[in-house]
Order: structure tokens, then C-alpha cells, then sequence
């Protein structure tokens, strides 16, 4: 299956267990595990997106690194990012090119901030897009539960589209059978 890759984006330690746990991290890392072993049996790409800055995220701190129950392959590829969007200087885009994929499946963490902006880029950028409704995270805000900013994202990516290129949205048992059955 080499158009299809799947993007986890910044399930890291610091972003995920800070002073407001993320919104059902252990329920999100353990769908991430099962989503990524599926793409890896069909031979299907993974890559690993991490945020890097000079405070929590530094590279190589504990706070940048990956959820220690996220399980991780040889294979997979791990992306560095200075900025909110995945693509945005780094090599992402050119490595889904390289590798033939014309199919992007989504999810990790912040819904609302990098995992919408991943999504919104890769739409434009032409690939069809997925993103998984039960994959992604984030904290509560003042204005709103993290309950409902999942839900908030789910129902914008559904009903919006850039340039005709819709984003869609899905369940994880929904995804493993389409993309990776």
C-alpha cells in the first residue's frame, strides 16, 4: 500500500502529562499503537512528528520525547518541527512525495492547533486526507472542555474544504478497514 502513510503528530511527553493531563492520552497512545502496527503490516508508511523549542520541548529532553507506551519501528520516521504546521520547513512533504503517497491518515496532539493545521496543510497540498475522530488530543481550554474541542474539530474538518479537497473524518475501526484490511 504505497499511498497511504500515516502522521502522528506530537504525542510528546511534556505537551501530553503537564499540569492538565491530555483528554484520554492512554485511550488515544493505545489506537495509535493499533493504527500504526496495521499501516507497518500493509507496508505503509509511518512517520513520527516532534516539536522542538528551547523551553519543555528541547531536543533530546525528556519533555520532547515520544510517550515511552507509543511503540515505535526501525522503519519509522521521526520529523522534527520548530513551527505549528508539520510541513512547514521540515522534510515531510518531500519524503511522502518520494515515497509515492497520495493518502495521508492523521492524528495526535494538539486537536485544535497542530493536528488541524497538518491536516488543513495536507489538504491543500492535494493529498487526501484523514483525520482519525478517535486519535487526537489535546487540553481543556477556558472557553471550552478538551471533550469539546475534539468534538468542535471533528465536526469542522467534516463540513469544511479547502480548494475541494475535503478532510475526512473517522472512527479508528472504520480506518483500519479501509485503509489497512
Amino acid at each position: 500500500m504505497a499511498g497511504v502513510g500515516v502522521i502522528v503528530i506530537d504525542m510528546q511527553q511534556a505537551l501530553l502529562a503537564g499540569a492538565t493531563p491530555a483528554y484520554r492520552v492512554a485511550a488515544v497512545v493505545d489506537g495509535i499503537n493499533r493504527l500504526t502496527a496495521a499501516a507497518r503490516k500493509a507496508k505503509a508508511p509511518v512517520w513520527f512528528v516532534q516539536h522542538a523549542d528551547d523551553d519543555e520541548l528541547a531536543p533530546n529532553s525528556d519533555g520532547w520525547q515520544l510517550h515511552p507506551e507509543l511503540m515505535l519501528e526501525d522503519t519509522d520516521r521521526l520529523v522534527g518541527k520548530r513551527y505549528g504546521d508539520s510541513f512547514h520547513e521540515t522534510p515531510l512533504q518531500s519524503q511522502l512525495e518520494r515515497d509515492g503517497i497520495d493518502r495521508v491518515v492523521i492524528c495526535g496532539y494538539a486537536s485544535e492547533f497542530c493536528v488541524t493545521t497538518a491536516a488543513r496543510r495536507a489538504s491543500l497540498l492535494g493529498y487526501r486526507t484523514t483525520v482519525v475522530s478517535d486519535l487526537h488530543t489535546t487540553q481543556g481550554q477556558p472557553h471550552l472542555t478538551a471533550q469539546q474541542i475534539v468534538a468542535h474539530q471533528n465536526y469542522v474538518w467534516e463540513h469544511s474544504s479547502l480548494t475541494g479537497n475535503p478532510i475526512s473524518v473517522r472512527p479508528l475501526a472504520d480506518v483500519l478497514r479501509a485503509e489497512f484490511a
